[in-house]
């Protein structure tokens, strides 16, 4: 059960050479490599707010040993440990043997507002994205945050208290999926399908845009998901959770097998980690409110760091315009919290019940929506959103495919 993970050893044709980040500096050396893969994986958060802590609160007794028992063996045992090495099978067993000292070590976080600095360390482990035509490239690259189990664990239990929270507070609006009961990634796509549908009987078409979130958990700032809480009145036993969870976090690469040097990081919450989206939706809560109130005729369909704005009309004109509008409200709002938005991922989809016209479907697949200082051309054949392949006539075909 303490054996270390198999895939950071050194392996054939994986060694890094020369890298060159977005701005045309040259990483050679090991330590440069090192420096360079970390501020693209944890880069600092920068201009955050002040607050202050509320009292403590009333959250820990919901922590019983079935809301413990359910984030234990939600985590697969197949997970690779964190630096401790201790994996979810270990903590299996040992559930076996003393399940109440689990369970009082949880409640205990959370009525202390702690999470212990043992479980913030962190091992970023360095592998390629596969189907890169360049490897020099430090894009082409990512990292794995390879992070404690037992710190999962607590973390499981506090993303099923704060969920509860907010929704308790109606902090969430309802556009905004994946981290709640009954709103799922996959609810969120058939949501959207079966609105195409429902406006193709009156013989409209839809447009939709797709937008994502540029290193969106690391931009994720303290100061403001607290203050956020406090004003919705959140429980203080959640709120003082919350501050210390990304407090004080650290973070080794690993790079070609070998584990480089341990140094702090502030990089917003960490990517893996079960309580991160929650944390991100509470973060992002105001978002689609605001640019449905600005832009009335949009609807928006929200998924951790995936946001979709749909559009209908009978014109194509009209329909390209409502997307246009959302997405300069959403670089305004974004900008004012440090969020950014990726545009070479961004795409747009036509969605219509006509089908075989060339003639008719050629003025719609010029058009292109305005979004920032680019445009986005609609896709020709299909789009993938949240897992699912949708082609212009939502025949799914692609998607089976």
């Amino acid at each position: 059960m303490w054996r270390a993970a198999r895939y950071p050893n050194p392996r054939a044709g994986t060694t890094l050479e020369a890298l060159t980040d977005r701005d045309g500096k040259q990483a050679n050396t090991s330590l440069e490599k090192e420096e360079m893969l970390r501020h693209e994986s944890f880069p600092p958060n920068d201009g955050d707010q002040y607050y202050e802590l509320p009292p403590a609160g009333s959250a820990h007794p919901r922590v019983t040993e079935q809301a413990v028992e359910q984030a234990l063996f939600f985590q697969s045992v197949k997970k690779t440990p964190g630096p401790d090495k201790l994996s979810f099978g270990a903590i299996r067993l040992l559930w076996k043997w003393d399940k109440e000292r689990i369970v009082r070590l949880t409640r205990a976080a959370i009525r202390m507002g702690r999470h212990p600095a043992v479980w913030k360390r962190a091992s970023g482990v360095v592998i390629r994205k596969p189907g890169k035509d360049d490897y020099t490239k430090l894009k082409a690259y990512r990292s794995i945050s390879l992070l404690s189990c037992m710190g999962k664990v607590v973390e499981k239990v506090a993303a099923e208290l704060l969920s509860e929270e907010a929704e308790r507070r109606g902090l969430l609006s309802d556009g905004q999926f994946g981290s709640r009961t009954g709103r799922s990634a996959i609810d969120a796509a058939a949501i959207m399908v079966d609105r195409d549908h429902a406006v193709w009987t009156n013989g409209h078409i839809t447009g939709v845009l797709l937008m994502d979130i540029k290193a969106a958990f690391p931009s994720v700032a303290k100061g403001r998901v607290v203050n956020l809480m406090k004003v919705r009145q959140m429980d203080g036993d959640l709120v003082r959770w919350t501050e210390s969870f990304p407090s004080e976090r650290t973070v080794e690469m690993i790079i070609q097998g070998n584990a480089m040097e341990r140094y702090p990081v502030e990089a917003g919450v960490p990517q893996g980690s079960p309580v991160s989206p929650i944390l991100f939706a509470i973060y992002t809560s105001r978002l689609i409110r605001s640019v449905e109130e600005y832009v009335s005729e949009a609807e928006g369909l929200f998924s951790e760091d995936d946001l979709g704005w749909v559009a209908n009309g009978n014109d194509i004109n009209h329909v390209v315009s409502i997307p246009e509008r959302c997405a300069a409200k959403c670089i305004e709002w974004a900008s004012r919290r440090g969020l950014q938005f990726d545009t070479t991922k961004m795409e747009a989809a036509l969605l219509t019940r006509r089908r075989g016209h060339r003639k008719h479907l050629r003025p719609k697949l010029t058009a292109k929506i305005r979004v920032g200082n680019g445009s986005i051309r609609f896709n020709v054949q299909a789009t993938r959103w949240l897992g699912i392949w949708m082609d212009a006539h939502l025949t799914f075909k692609e998607h089976h495919n």
